[in-house]
This record gives C-alpha cells, structure tokens and sequence, in this order.
C-alpha cells in the first residue's frame, strides 16, 4: 500500500466520519466538507505529479476537474427553475473546462501518440463530475449531498489505488485495463454503498415483525408511527386525498411539507401511519468506500461466484 493511497484512505474515511455523523443528526451535510474533501483531492493528485513526474498532460485533466468542481458550489447556476441565465464568465469556464478535457486526446492524436492508461484513467477525473451531475438531475441520486459526496471523493481517490494485498476481490487481468477506465473508483464506492443501502428494506421488515405490522409492500420500505409524534427524519406514505380517499404512496417525494396531510389523517380518525425514514446516506457510502479498498466491488464479486 502506497503512501497516497494510505494519505487517500485516511482523508476520505475521516470526512465521511464527520459526513455520516452530521447526516444521521440533521439529515444534511454542510458543502464547506465537500468543497474541503474535493480540494484536498485536487492538491494530493498534483503533488503526485510533480513527485511521480507523470505526463504534462495530466494537468490539463486537473485543471478542468477543478474548474467543474468549484462551479457547482460558487455563482449562479445556468439552468433554474425558470428556463436558462446566461451567464457570460460562467459559460466561459465550462468551455475553458472543455478544452482542457479534449486537450490530452487531440495532444496525442496529432502527435501519433496513444493516450497512456493512466491519462485515461484520469480522464474518469472530469467526466464523473458531470455524470453524477447528471445522476442528482434525473433522480438517480436523491440529495445533493449524494451527488458532492461521490463528486468530491471522485476527486479524492481520481484512479484505483495501490492498496496490495488488497482489494481481497480482484479484476480479471485480461479486462482490468479497460474495466479501470470504464468504471472509475468512485463508481466502485457508490455500488457498494448502495449494496450495504440494501440491507434497510431487510431491518425494516424485521422491525415491523417484531412489531406485528408486517404488510406488504411497506414493511419493507417503512413502519409506521403516531401522528401527535411525528418522526422529524420521515415521509409520509398515508394521504387522504382533496376527494377523502385514504391513499397508500410507497415513493412519496422527497421535501413536501406534511402538515396539511398529518391534519387531514388525524381528521379521518387516523393515529398511526406509514412513514418511510429519511436514511442518511453517509453511513453506508462510509461502508461503501471502505469496502471499495479492502474488498473491491462487492456487485461484480458476487454476480462472479453465482454466474
């Protein structure tokens, strides 16, 4: 195990720490320690180019990750509620962006040069920034926080590390090339988290046996609670409707005040609902991204020992 990947592992298990602490408490992550995380991230690879004497090109990868990194948390955003801003010097840094993302390929390109596997590798850099950009968007990702997290860890952890003995699940030689390029790191993280994420529908079910209250399909998604005691870090999933018909919603969305609904239960003679609870998901990318060191990818091992 590497120093940068020891310094890497250190860094990131200590923020998610206080990520996962904030999250359970409060249900939000502050962006200062996603912005500190991704800084660190940007800081630790360029020291490792300077000290590893990695091609120049690298830095044209850096420089446009942490442009896309800093826009999301500073200025006005392009596109609001309200259809699109143009915003000039804002534009002007996603094309700066864009150019040096492109600069590597057409350096080499024109030179007759290959791109070597680690500027590929590193390409995973900028490219993940938008794509889970693009996740948070189309609701794949649920909270913002989510989406800075693997933003931010992306930046932390840019390539697999040098982690020997370990991951204890390993790639097969033959693709581990391209297989590191195609599925970055930081996915790794995210799909193991999300594999420890599975074992909540599993206590909420235990739960509610233990309670006798076990209906399905929202045992598995929830339990119920007393409406003059309603969970802080909970939705709904019982409604009455503007027509009085009493609703079960399995997927409520995420944000809408309760209160008008709370009042129209309790007027029904309604004492106790179905809540789903807001899970913090900090606690299980800390998992995730644990696992992703010393494990490797949880999914693609299993799918291994049943295919």
């Amino acid at each position: 195990m590497d120093g940068f990947a020891i310094t890497r592992l250190a860094i990131g298990v200590g923020f998610l720490l206080v990520a996962a602490v904030a999250d359970v408490r409060t249900r939000r992550v502050p962006d200062p320690l996603w912005i500190g995380l991704g800084s660190i991230g940007l800081v630790i690879l360029a020291v490792e180019l300077v000290q590893n004497q990695i091609e120049a090109d690298a830095w044209a990868l850096l420089g446009s990750a942490a442009i896309l990194f800093f826009v999301i948390f500073y200025g006005a955003p392009l596109f609001g509620e309200d259809g699109f801003h143009p915003r000039p010097f804002r534009f002007l840094l996603f094309v700066v962006a864009a150019g040096l993302f492109v600069y590597p390929a057409v350096h080499h390109s024109t030179s007759g040069a290959p791109l070597s596997q680690g500027l590929l590798e590193l390409y995973s850099m900028p490219a993940m920034i938008l794509v889970y950009q693009l996740f948070y968007r189309v609701r794949i990702l649920h909270g913002g926080a989510d989406a800075k997290a693997l933003i931010a860890l992306g930046l932390l952890v840019p390539t697999y590390p040098s982690v020997a003995p370990f991951p204890l699940m390993t790639i097969d030689p033959r693709v581990e090339a391209f297989w590191r390029v195609t599925f970055p790191f930081s996915l790794v993280m995210w799909v193991d988290a999300a594999v420890l994420f599975l074992a909540v529908p599993l206590g909420l079910l235990l739960w509610n046996a233990a309670h006798g209250d076990v209906a399905f399909p929202q045992a598995l998604l929830g339990y119920r609670a007393r409406l003059d005691a309603f969970p802080s870090h909970a939705w709904l999933m019982e409604k009455i409707t503007a027509r009085g018909d009493h609703v079960l919603v399995l997927f409520p969305k995420r944000g809408e005040n309760p209160t008008q609904d709370l009042e129209r239960l309790r007027a029904a003679g309604i004492r106790r609902a179905w809540v789903t609870p807001q899970v913090p998901f900090m606690v299980p990318l800390l998992g995730g991204f644990l696992l992703a060191f010393f494990v490797g990818n949880v999914l693609l091992g299993f799918l291994r020992l049943v295919g």
